[in-house]
């Protein structure tokens, strides 16, 4: 069991490094073409990382929260409850 939540947890933080490692490689995207709707590789490349970011977070996030069930909303008590003095 212990093994199996150690491969969920590296493939976790494999998807979140993933987006950062494509952004800061700069000569993988640095290029005009191919163009989409007239917009240049460069651009596009970049914009289409926001939503495969996006889903990459969420889906580590599920994978962590799956394999340690005490990960819990940041502000809240467990069982999901916020702290006293605090707005749903």
């Amino acid at each position: 069991m212990a093994r199996f939540r150690k491969a969920i947890r590296v493939a976790a933080y494999t998807g979140l490094t993933l987006p950062l490692v494509a952004i800061l490689w700069v000569p993988l995207y640095a290029r005009t073409t191919p163009r989409l709707a007239g917009l240049p590789f460069f651009y596009w490349f970049q914009f289409a990382w926001i939503f495969l970011s996006m889903a990459l977070m969420t889906a580590s996030h599920l994978l962590l929260k799956r394999t340690d069930p005490g990960v819990r909303a940041p502000g809240t008590r467990p069982g999901g409850h916020p702290h006293p003095g605090e707005h749903a």
